[in-house]
């Protein structure tokens, strides 16, 4: 935007310089220095060499090149220079949105340094078209518009950062509700909303590769009396102490999730029922050798389990209903014990 703008201007400026006959050596030299600074930049920006800076679309050396070109073509214009009024202008509100305050600020200071000098040395050198009376107005005026600009410029950047902090802040408060929504507060595993999503999505998954899963409804033995004879912060440990010791025991393809309560889920991805149930004997031997300890006393802890296989073509909630079932005849035969079909 800021090349066809730069080539819009310098055909307007060559256009008027043409038609009032001015000299042609300084306006080629003018204008093939700025298509080749401006061009420059352009090809820097886009072969990528400019994202090892802090501003990659180099924002400030294109405007420092543009008022340069700007307050030299202002030396070469005659009686049009005017026209290069509204170019600074364009120019400074090129950078409002890309430039902090300070850098607006030093930006409008060599602006007016530089259109200054333009201004002076050609009243110096050719009073009859530049008049000193009219170069001080015109200068006047930059002294009044180019600071409001600045300033303007300023706010605007500090209303970015400000609301490049308000979005931070929401995304990280979004992931936060994310987080919250999908996870269990006490163990930090899935919930059972979000469980049910993973359940669903693997027996898509099944459906289309043939590959089986399987799903263990866990529960964990006499927590009732845990609860009561220790409180709930005696079962939170327990709770806690078994999700640990079975995530780190787990597959990464495996999911964990707490259903609700003392009860659990655990999901074995491209697993035959044998494995599983393997696995699940290895789980309740590794949580059965814990012995978290609470007001002084060695809790036991151990588990009962119905693990079943997702047959083709059933729903998860047929699956989930004959791993419950299993779960009940596990209770039944004693508990401590996993029972498979």
């Amino acid at each position: 935007m800021a090349l066809l703008l730069m080539l819009m201007g310098m055909a307007v400026v060559l256009w008027a310089a043409w038609a009032l006959d001015r000299p042609r050596g300084p306006l080629c030299v003018w204008t093939l220095t700025s298509l080749f600074s401006i061009v420059m930049v352009y090809v820097t920006i886009r072969c990528g060499w400019s994202r090892r800076f802090k501003d990659p679309s180099l924002t400030l050396p294109q405007m420092v090149i543009a008022i340069a070109c700007s307050a030299t073509g202002y030396a070469l214009m005659g009686p049009v220079r005017a026209i290069a009024f509204p170019n600074l202008l364009i120019i400074l509100m090129f950078g409002m949105f890309g430039l902090r305050a300070i850098s607006a600020l030093g930006i409008s200071i060599y602006a007016l340094l530089a259109f200054g000098l333009s201004m002076a040395l050609m009243a110096s050198i050719s009073p009859d078209v530049y008049s000193p009376t009219v170069e001080v107005a015109h200068f006047m005026m930059l002294v009044i518009v180019v600071p409001a600009v600045s300033v303007l410029s300023g706010r605007l950047s500090r209303i970015r950062r400000r609301l490049g902090e308000q979005k931070k802040e929401l995304a990280m408060a979004l992931e936060q509700i994310q987080l919250m929504a999908a996870r269990d507060d006490l163990t930090g595993l899935l919930n059972r909303r979000h469980m049910v999503v993973m359940l669903e999505q693997e027996a898509q998954r099944s459906l289309r590769s043939g590959h089986e899963f399987c799903v263990a409804l866990i529960d964990m033995d006499h927590f009732k009396r845990v609860n009561d004879r220790y409180g709930h912060a005696a079962g939170d440990a327990v709770l806690c102490a078994f999700a640990h010791t079975v995530q780190v025991a787990l597959r990464r393809s495996d999911v964990l999730a707490r259903w609700g309560g003392e009860e659990f889920v655990l999901m074995q991805s491209e697993t035959s029922l044998s494995l599983a149930a393997a696995t699940m004997e290895r789980l309740r031997e590794q949580v059965a050798k814990l012995e978290p300890q609470f007001a002084g006393d060695v809790l036991r802890i151990s588990f009962s389990a119905g693990l079943t296989e997702h047959r083709s073509g059933e729903s998860v909630a047929q699956t989930l209903e004959r791993a419950d079932r299993l779960l009940y005849d596990a209770k039944a035969q004693g508990r401590n014990r996993v029972v498979t079909g």
